[in-house]
């Protein structure tokens, strides 16, 4: 994948594709800004829902579609599905680098190289994500998800959209129901006085970080206060 593709990644809940509308428009914006063409997201969300009924039926899955232009330049979907895989309580995280937002598309959900070297860290060290940061030490994104950070105070952050992460679906039905969920820089300082730091995505809804590079990271037993109620808000709109 290049800059000439972009892709969507949802949840088959054995019934439906979780957030599905949302992970097809997703697509269908993204490609708009790539200049890929037009993608139909009722056609984008049809080929979701056949990819998880087809290939995991009652079970649970996660599908993704991709949009790239084919050998002659036209505009193509793709579809392909993995595994669900474990659903830990807690996640652990490792650091990693970011390569910064991208020129023609930010926020747009592309394989990228900083986010491959980040999946290939996590691996290495048997965690479950890891965090990236920019040049200037701020928190980005995580390789899978979007972070919230709960202040001992109570307030909710996440790292400004600004920097380069993807816009997650989960996040931003979470800063739908929640506005409270405020943009802010954040430093490894605030990860470590943190009461909790919350990992969201539409594959997973909302997973505690209880452990950076080796360090316990949080205030509360994982998963706190504040993640179960992000839990029970996807939930919800799964």
């Amino acid at each position: 994948m290049s800059d000439d593709s972009c892709y969507t990644t949802a949840r088959w809940s054995g019934v439906r594709v979780t957030l599905g509308r949302r992970a097809a428009e997703r697509l269908a914006r993204d490609a708009a800004a790539l200049g890929l063409g037009a993608v139909d997201a009722e056609r984008a969300l049809a080929e979701l829902v056949r990819l998880g009924s087809y290939r995991f039926g009652a079970a649970q899955g996660i599908v993704r579609l991709e949009a790239r232009r084919d050998e002659r330049g036209a505009l193509a979907l793709t579809g392909t599905t993995r595994a669900l895989g474990p659903e830990r309580r807690a996640w652990s995280a490792v650091s990693a680098a970011h390569a910064g937002p991208h020129p023609r598309a930010p926020g747009a959900k592309l394989t990228r190289p900083d986010i491959e070297a980040a999946r290939e860290a996590i691996q290495a060290a048997h965690a479950d994500e890891a965090l990236l940061f920019d040049a200037s030490g701020r928190l980005v994104e995580g390789a899978r998800a979007n972070l919230i950070v709960v202040r001992e105070d109570g307030a909710l952050l996440t790292p400004a959209l600004a920097l380069g992460g993807v816009r997650g679906l989960a996040l931003a039905l979470l800063r739908e129901t929640l506005p409270e969920i405020a943009e802010a820089e954040l430093t490894r300082d605030d990860l470590a006085c943190a009461a909790e730091l919350i990992a969201v995505n539409s594959v997973r809804g909302a997973k505690p970080i209880a452990q950076l590079d080796g360090a316990a990271i949080g205030r509360v037993p994982a998963p706190g206060p504040v993640c179960e109620r992000l839990a029970a808000i996807l939930r919800a709109a799964a």
